[in-house]
């Protein structure tokens, strides 16, 4: 595994541009997670990007975390720093297009937030239509690889920061819910919490590692297939 902060400018197109080469871009946000901690979901991305960049089969280059994602349902708790879906999708776009610039072929946004997925999905289908045909740029949900509804500061949550190697109490959440989609939503302050019953139990790193490189490459598959030249 490289990282991409600790290249030179010549390593670091040597080694993007190669054919097997992947580079993980890591997106998480920073918003409330009741008693634990802001980064939360910034601190599974960088865990999560770096398990699955030493397991994948070609060399791998770690970029630095983009930190801040679309958080704006937490917009109001203290510390909860937001951007705008626009100012999202613009700044991966900025990234991806300096990255496949630098040579890069292979590009994986590691997503650590559910929030993030819609800005993600509309960057990437953006820029489609723009990009080489030999360049493929593609989003993996952690949560998806690992077949589990982590929620929202939930003990599933806590699991994967615990395999990863934190150790976090999300405390007494004022008030959960859940959401169409199954997981737990923060709400407004009510009687007490209710949160998931962990399937997440036993997760190591590198069970999370191998299933998200398994994902990554299997994406990646996918993606090049889906981009043949047009007769």
């Amino acid at each position: 595994m490289y990282r991409l902060e600790e290249l030179s400018s010549a390593q670091a197109r040597e080694l993007m541009s190669r054919e097997d080469a992947i580079v993980i871009i890591p997106v998480g946000s920073v918003e409330q997670h009741c008693e634990g901690p802001l980064g939360t979901d910034l601190m599974i991305a960088q865990g999560v990007a770096e398990a699955a960049c030493e397991r994948v089969s070609g060399p791998c280059v770690l970029a630095p975390p983009i930190a801040y994602g679309f958080s704006a349902e937490w917009s109001l708790a203290p510390g909860t720093v937001s951007l705008s879906l626009q100012a999202l999708q613009l700044l991966l776009r900025d990234v991806i297009t300096s990255l496949v610039r630098s040579g890069a072929r292979n590009v994986v946004i590691v997503n650590g937030h559910y929030g993030n997925s819609p800005a993600v999905e509309a960057a990437l289908r953006d820029m489609m239509p723009s990009l080489p045909p030999e360049v493929a740029v593609v989003q993996v949900n952690y949560w998806e690889a690992l077949e589990l509804d982590v929620g929202h500061a939930s003990d599933a949550e806590a699991e994967v920061m615990k395999a990863l190697g934190y150790s976090v109490d999300f405390g007494r959440c004022e008030c959960l819910q859940g959401s169409p989609r199954g997981a737990k939503v923060y709400v407004r302050p009510g009687e007490g919490p209710a949160t998931l019953r962990s399937p997440a139990r036993g997760l190591t790193r590198d069970f999370i590692g191998s299933a998200v490189a398994e994902a990554i490459e299997a994406a990646l598959g996918a993606a090049r297939g889906s981009r043949r030249p047009l007769p």
